[in-house]
């Protein structure tokens, strides 16, 4: 299921209708990405749909892109960091074959176009880093880690990578592709989560280890530890802030995060406090102490949790514990991943009422069974759509870019338990008003 939180912190507004006042002339102006984050924000409903998948031969523990999505990284389960074209397997310049459409609905027909790959190394701490060149050239056997997390510059600068070892990789991407430049050294087991911070001058990392570390990116040095946790970290999420409305906007300071825990506890951590946590979370009565993910709503007043069961809204009993949650920038759809589908959930749903004998809402159609009363045949009798594409497998991430119009989902368990179905869905997404 997926429990929403309450918390008790304030949150700057973005006002829309700067954005939009000008009428036509500002909307002229103003970039794509701009108006497509707008439309997404006043969205009643969405549309989402497969278009292409990338076909890869693991299962994918974490997937990150560049801001303007042209490049797309995926981390496997087989050591391998792959880098994808994303616009180009989006405007179909390749297409799966007839076996690898095999199983999906009829709309997924591109294939991922992937641009280059490397393997992720561990470097062992009696290894030096040579600044003109990564790692040294003297003959070794290096050990390939899973990519347990991942995150990348928005333009591609570098890219971070969180290795079995408790290592966190920082390898350039847009200049010597895949050359590690430095390494992170404080865990001591794999790293689960990375997040970068909205100015991407710093970085939480979190681990098997139960401890979550804040880096300074310019340095290379530890600007806080966190250690009053007692599971695994299986999900960091800083808050949302205001300077998010505007494309090109400076990015603020992330100072505030939501931090989840195996054991299903989340806390509130904030690096200005002393104590590091202003705020915890725990599982409800009855509730199994569990949870992968988390998400903040866009104002940053809630955040949504997946855990096993529990009561705020309830998945169909066979669909299994929520792996994965990503809430909407309308603040009113939450997605939900679990092991049969995922979910695009209503918040604002409300039951049909029944029609009236001889009548009908709103003049619209109606239908009945016999012995049951007539409904709205407009109106949703069930508060969630599902999106079609993944069945039958966990779903590790899910990523929606900053103007809301493409959606990945990838399949693997990230180390945990669950099966995996080695897909990584792209979806177009439509903003409807």
């Amino acid at each position: 299921m997926a429990e929403e939180a309450e918390m008790d912190v304030d949150q700057d507004e973005v006002d829309d209708e700067e954005l939009m006042d000008g009428g036509e002339v500002l909307a002229a102006l103003t970039p794509l990405p701009e108006l497509a984050r707008t439309k997404a924000v006043q969205a009643t409903s969405y549309d989402i749909i497969p278009t292409a998948m990338a076909v890869t031969p693991c299962p994918i523990y974490s997937v990150a892109t560049t801001k303007n999505m042209k490049w797309m990284f995926t981390g496997g389960d087989d050591g391998f960091i792959r880098k994808y074209d994303f616009m180009g397997s989006m405007n179909g310049i390749q297409s799966l074959t007839g076996t690898q459409k095999h199983g999906l609905v009829d709309s997924i027909q591109k294939a991922g176009s992937m641009a280059s790959a490397w393997e992720l190394e561990e470097v062992p701490e009696s290894v030096p880093i040579n600044p003109l060149g990564g790692l040294p050239t003297q003959p070794t056997v290096p050990k390939i880690s899973p990519v347990y997390s991942m995150q990348v510059h928005s333009e591609a600068h570098f890219l971070l990578a969180g290795c079995e070892s408790g290592n966190i990789n920082l390898y350039s991407v847009r200049n010597d592709e895949g050359v590690c430049q430095h390494v992170l050294r404080t865990h001591d087991k794999p790293v689960s989560v990375l997040s970068l911070s909205g100015d991407e001058r710093s970085v939480l990392s979190g681990s098997w280890d139960r401890k979550v570390v804040r880096w300074d990116l310019d340095t290379g040095a530890i600007v806080r530890n966190f250690t009053s946790f007692n599971s695994h970290i299986t999900a960091i999420k800083f808050r949302p802030t205001g300077t998010e409305g505007l494309y090109h906007s400076p990015p603020a300071v992330d100072d505030v995060a939501f931090v989840l825990s195996f054991d299903g506890k989340g806390s509130i951590v904030d690096h200005r406090v002393p104590n590091g946590v202003v705020k915890t979370v725990v599982a409800e009565s009855g509730v199994p102490p569990w949870g992968l993910s988390a998400s903040w709503s866009p104002d940053g007043k809630r955040v949504y949790i997946g855990r096993r069961n529990g009561s705020n809204f309830r998945l169909p009993r066979d669909s299994g514990p929520v792996t994965s949650v990503l809430c909407m920038p309308n603040g009113r759809h939450v997605l939900c991943a679990s092991f049969d589908n995922i979910r695009l959930w209503d918040l604002s749903y409300s039951a049909p009422e029944p029609v009236a004998e001889g009548g009908s809402v709103g003049g619209g159609a109606s239908a009945s069974v016999a012995g049951l009363p007539d409904f709205d045949l407009g109106h949703p009798i069930v508060p969630f759509s599902i999106i079609a594409g993944h069945h039958g497998g966990t779903i590790s991430a899910m990523s929606l870019d900053w103007s809301s119009r493409y959606l990945i989902t990838v399949s693997g368990n990230r180390g945990w338990d669950g099966t995996s179905t080695n897909q990584c869905l792209l979806h177009n997404v439509s903003s409807n008003q």
